[in-house]
């Protein structure tokens, strides 16, 4: 039984807060956390995410970025990466770590959700669209 998430991307700005409070909004009984390959803890989520993210009913504003340990990944049952690349990056930097690592869109594709940041408005859109819709399907995957 799954009872608590981690979401990871590179930065833990834009992608990963996403997915890691649309998770928490439909799955309210699981923890669910968010952290960033490379990421320099302290730092809010972009402002274009966070206005989109409050245009969909998410609440970005408070979001401090974290970056990605071992102890962490230890911590959660499940590892939810945007791209195929996070995946082989913790598989060889974290083997212990691998059986529980999926891609975010596991459900739907499972094709690479790429980063938006300093993209246009409208690849803003698309990606949180799909960010959503891959979200949304491991909400029913775990609903079952």
């Amino acid at each position: 039984m799954i009872t608590s998430i981690l979401v990871i991307c590179m930065g833990n700005i834009c992608r990963s807060p996403v997915a890691e409070r649309y998770l928490s909004h439909f799955l309210p009984d699981i923890t669910v956390h968010s952290a960033g390959l490379i990421a320099r803890p302290g730092l809010p989520a972009d402002s274009k995410m966070v206005q989109m993210a409050g245009e969909n009913g998410l609440f970005l504003a408070d979001h401090c970025s974290q970056k990605f340990s071992l102890a962490l990944g230890n911590d959660h049952d499940l590892i939810l990466a945007m791209e195929v690349n996070h995946l082989d990056i913790l598989k060889k930097q974290y083997p212990q770590l691998s059986g529980k690592c999926r891609l975010l869109s596991h459900w739907n594709g499972r094709k690479d959700i790429p980063d938006p940041y300093k993209k246009s408005h409208e690849y803003y859109e698309v990606v949180y669209q799909r960010l959503a819709d891959a979200a949304h399907a491991w909400v029913n995957a775990l609903q079952v």
